[in-house]
């Protein structure tokens, strides 16, 4: 509902990708659409979240006609869903998952919780989230999602998938799902295009520039700190 970083690497990314003379083909969804659903739709909305037959037969569709080669995927909650996964599965086309964040192994996403790191979901199973409402301060909610992962996790959909982390760490935590093994996870940071030249480090001023939002888990008190 609010564009961010995510959304610009899909942008830059598809960008790149059509600069070397590749088709792209994307498809999304907006979490816009949930205000628009009658009730009956948003009932479905636990079952959606964990399987969306739209999302299945429009994707395949896609695969299909467009030829497509590889089904690169960003962010499938809520309303895309794994299901974007097994509609590959099912042409026997690879896919590849850009981790923007640490939702397949914390329903909230960032392992944060009061202030602080929180690995309980890890450590103790996904169903701690519920007990705090980690998504979007909504139990409920929070319940669809750890559903979801655990239903994906039980029926081996994750094992079947290659993944970019943006960093070493990210990639170390990823690899604390006992299904994905490390020969299916590459590390490879956000691409973005030239801003100009480039000052050399020696005749750089002892500046530090943060853009991003203004949370508490984005960790800006600790850059602040250690400026």
């Amino acid at each position: 509902q609010i564009p961010g970083g995510e959304d610009q690497v899909v942008r830059n990314e598809g960008k790149l990708l059509k600069e070397h003379g590749h088709d792209v083909f994307l498809y999304s969804r907006r979490n816009d659409e949930i205000k628009r659903m009658n009730l009956m739709e948003k009932l479905c909305l636990p079952f959606t979240a964990c399987f969306s037959l739209r999302t299945y037969r429009e994707v395949r569709k896609i695969i299909l006609e467009k030829k497509i080669d590889v089904v690169h995927v960003h962010n499938t909650l809520p309303l895309i869903s794994p299901s974007v996964f097994y509609a590959a599965f099912s042409t026997h086309k690879p896919v590849v998952m850009t981790v923007h964040n640490f939702r397949l192994l914390c329903p909230g996403g960032v392992c944060y919780r009061g202030g602080k790191t929180c690995e309980a979901c890890v450590k103790k199973g996904l169903w701690q989230s519920v007990r705090y409402g980690c998504y979007r301060g909504s139990k409920i909610q929070t319940l669809i999602c750890a559903c979801s992962m655990q239903l994906h996790r039980m029926l081996g959909t994750y094992a079947r998938i290659h993944y970019i982390c943006l960093t070493e760490f990210n990639k170390e935590k990823l690899l604390q799902i006992k299904q994905i093994s490390e020969k299916q996870v590459y590390v490879k940071p956000n691409y973005m295009s030239g801003l100009g030249e480039v000052i050399p480090a020696q005749l750089r001023d002892n500046t530090i520039i943060y853009a991003g939002r203004l949370e508490e888990n984005k960790g800006i008190r600790v850059l602040l700190r250690a400026y």
